[in-house]
């Protein structure tokens, strides 16, 4: 590969970098920590991106602390390729458990490799058994060069351990594709250890970057930024799929009751922990593949991929269990009342404007019920 042909490679990488931290300055205002893990990321490849470049400028030139620089550019190429496999390991864990505790106490764990690694760098100033650069201060990569190969990709799977695991406890995530960053990483990885000499792999990293973020933006529109459900677009979508697939599906709507008297009593804010309170005790106590949307305000839909009478009664039963317990455990001073109608979408004889009339109208029954006892 010639040396034109590795500085537009990475030239492009750093180019598709600068347009990511544009379009993400808006996601970065709001100062999570898996953005700032991101970010950082995405600052280390693109450093990495330009300083491979001048790696291979640099190689066989011969000037004043020529060997130093070669030796700190090449030892900080390795740095970041640990790093940022790293940071991706811990970017996963905060992303699916949401969790800074669960992703500190695993820190050390996921860290293993390349902590390692890190020390392997400094010994390498003394033993150059990673790398070596020749008295023509020409750059080359020993045997063991290849293990920090080893580690990012380990780091790359057991980012993928991670998922599995948090998938077969919690149920699929659909907005968060860790394989668009795997996959052309892995790509970029096994060309440049084939052919040596070959610089696509930080191109790769960049490429999967921006895979990520733009299915991390579906979250953004799909997604309630207070309860964290999915939104009236998702549940639009879901609709629309079940009509065009006559799938048969099982349905919940779900309202709390005397809302606004949290509100007038408590405020706005009370009123929002409430709501998040609600949304957590129906996600909880529903099926792992079910879908539960925030619909509107103060109510919710909960679709269930049985359409069996059963199963929704169990779902039903097992929400009014996890509702009494909240309120037998509740640090508030209120309780929490939710109305619950259901519906059954056979996928053929009725639209889903009915499906949903048939929920809201059996939901406004019990509604009503609770508010006739209330006033008497």
């Amino acid at each position: 590969m010639s040396l034109q042909s590795i500085l537009v490679t990475n030239g492009i990488g750093c180019v598709i970098l600068v347009i990511l931290l544009i379009n993400s300055y808006v996601v970065r205002l709001r100062r999570k920590v898996t953005d700032r893990i991101f970010t950082a990321m995405i600052f280390l490849t693109a450093s990495a991106c330009i300083l491979e470049g001048l790696s291979f400028i640099l190689d066989g030139k011969v000037f004043s602390m020529a060997y130093l620089w070669d030796l700190l550019i090449n030892s900080y190429l390795y740095f970041c390729n640990i790093t940022v496999s790293y940071l991706w390991c811990l970017y996963v864990d905060l992303r699916l458990y949401r969790s800074r505790e669960h992703m500190r106490k695993n820190a050390l764990i996921y860290g293993i490799p390349s902590f390692i690694g890190y020390i392997g760098i400094l010994l390498n100033f003394k033993f150059n058994y990673i790398f070596t650069i020749d008295d023509s201060l020409i750059y080359h990569r020993n045997l063991t060069g290849y293990l920090y190969f080893f580690f990012a990709v380990y780091n790359l799977a057991q980012s993928v351990v991670i998922r599995q695991i948090y998938y077969k406890k919690y149920g699929q995530t659909k907005f968060f594709p860790i394989y668009m960053f795997i996959a052309p990483i892995c790509l970029g990885a096994v060309v440049q250890v084939l052919f040596y000499g070959v610089s696509v792999v930080w191109c790769s990293v960049a490429m999967g970057l921006v895979g990520t973020f733009m299915c991390l933006q579906n979250e953004l529109s799909y997604i309630d930024p207070l309860t964290k459900l999915y939104n009236r677009n998702y549940l639009d979508h879901i609709l629309r799929d079940m009509s065009r697939k006559h799938s048969k599906y099982g349905g919940l709507m779900i309202d709390m009751d005397f809302f606004k008297i949290i509100n007038d009593t408590f405020g706005h804010t009370e009123g929002d922990k409430a709501l998040v309170n609600a949304a957590n005790i129906i996600s909880s106590s529903m099926p792992d593949d079910a879908i539960v949307c925030r619909f509107a305000g103060d109510e919710f839909i909960v679709l269930l991929r049985s359409g069996k009478q059963n199963d929704i009664d169990a779902a039903i039963s097992s929400l009014r269990k996890s509702l009494t317990l909240f309120n037998e455990q509740r640090e508030t001073m209120y309780e929490l009342s939710l109305s619950v109608g259901s519906s059954i979408y056979d996928g053929a004889a009725e639209t889903t404007d009915t499906f949903l009339h048939e929920m809201d109208e059996n939901m406004y029954a019990e509604k009503k019920n609770k508010h006739a006892v209330r006033n008497c």
